[in-house]
């Protein structure tokens, strides 16, 4: 009987550890936004993407919500593309135990194109979000914000989901090369309604991103 609740024991604890492991999946970009697809005051130097930036979490982290005000991190990525603010922001919501890992990858030198980054999941911290800014701009990035991957039927597979362009709300210019005009207090963040990012079918996508598992 002994040796049976010792087993049963072991049994439990290896299953409990076996969950407890990390998923790894990838994310893929695949930026469509180009002077074809979004030809309104397109400049002349061509569009680019910033490196990516993201983190995974669990769902008491918000890195942006339609609606809330951006953060400094949040602010300097959309409008500079600079990552070091985010990342200091990152490695303290690490340190409260709310974000579990960060990921960077390299951004797109002329649009369209990809960007592909590697990132690991657990059970406490499901969730990714990830952020890279449209570039020139006075403020506009895309990005996803609080992706679950994981429901009551465990790990999804794969996953896509449409990118828009987001306005941080922190300068109020008014096309791609616009001066620096700092919103003063910052407005909220909301969606690009402009006609850089809207025609008379809708808001017109930035690109799509694609979660896969690979592990």
């Amino acid at each position: 009987m002994i040796r049976i609740l010792a087993a049963l024991l072991f049994t439990l604890g290896f299953s409990s550890l076996a969950q407890a492991e990390d998923v790894q999946y990838q994310l893929d970009l695949d930026i469509s936004w180009s002077g074809d697809t979004h030809p309104h005051d397109w400049p002349d130097s061509g569009g680019h993407m910033s490196g990516l930036i993201g983190a995974t979490h669990h769902g008491r982290y918000v890195m942006f919500a339609d609606g809330n005000t951006a953060s400094s991190g949040v602010k300097s990525v959309a409008e500079r593309g600079r990552q070091r603010i985010l990342r200091a922001e990152l490695d303290e919501a690490i340190e409260r135990k709310r974000v579990k890992d960060v990921f960077q990858a390299n951004g797109i030198a002329q649009v369209p194109g990809r960007i592909s980054a590697t990132f690991a999941l657990s059970e406490t911290h499901a969730r990714v979000s990830f952020i890279t800014m449209i570039a020139p701009s006075p403020d506009w990035f895309t990005g996803l914000a609080g992706v679950k991957l994981r429901d009551d039927n465990g790990w999804r597979d794969k996953a896509t989901y449409v990118l828009w362009a987001w306005d941080a709300g922190t300068d109020r210019g008014a096309s791609y090369a616009s001066d620096n005009n700092a919103n003063q207090p910052a407005e909220s963040i909301r969606l690009v309604a402009s006609p850089h990012f809207l025609d008379s079918s809708g808001l017109k996508q930035v690109g799509t991103a694609t979660f896969t598992r690979i592990d």
